[in-house]
């Protein structure tokens, strides 16, 4: 983010953590502006721009219940950009991969900086088939263990390697990294 970021709830850190481990998503902000004429005020929780589309993103226990008139039809759209109701129930399944994402984001929030970028392609191309993050730092012997597995995250996050075993199991040096 390069920025503090203020979230209220743990839904909107879950959707945070979802939008900051989506590949796709270009740009976000979180509580762009507050919904008009809503009584009470209520805030959309996410802008969202991706490669080809942007949206607003709002957090909904009930969509009934977060209606502006009190039960009325829930608006799909403001000011030409689409509305998307994001169910907490939505958000529940994913706890592991949440949790490593989480582990994900802080790691290059912190240390994504001392990552040089020749490693990400060294470590993108001896990925080829699929290796383990602990091969990785093996096959990488002149290189710091932890800057691999740096760079690693690094390639998880922006979308040139996929690691299916974060939405099952704690992350760790067995997770398998593949090409997408």
């Amino acid at each position: 983010m390069s920025r503090q970021l203020v979230l209220f709830g743990l839904p909107a850190l879950n959707l945070w953590t979802t939008l900051e481990a989506t590949p796709s998503v270009l740009a976000f902000c979180e509580r762009p502006l507050q919904f008009p004429n809503a009584k009470p005020r209520r805030a959309i929780d996410f802008w969202v721009k991706s490669r080809d589309s942007e949206e607003f993103l709002i957090i909904a226990k009930a969509p009934a219940l977060d209606s502006d008139d009190g039960g009325g039809a829930m608006p799909t759209e403001l000011d030409g950009i689409p509305l998307r109701y994001v169910s907490i129930d939505e958000m529940g399944p994913n706890a592991t991969e949440l949790k490593n994402w989480g582990w994900i984001i802080r790691d290059l929030s912190a240390f994504q900086r001392f990552v040089p970028e020749p490693l990400c392609k060294e470590v993108l191309a001896t990925v080829e088939s699929g290796k383990s993050i602990a091969q990785l730092q093996a096959e990488l012997p002149d290189q710091d263990s932890s800057i691999v597995k740096l760079a690693v995250y690094v390639l998880l996050h922006r979308g040139q390697v996929v690691c299916n075993e974060l939405k099952t199991q704690l992350l760790g040096p067995s997770h398998f990294i593949a090409l997408p």
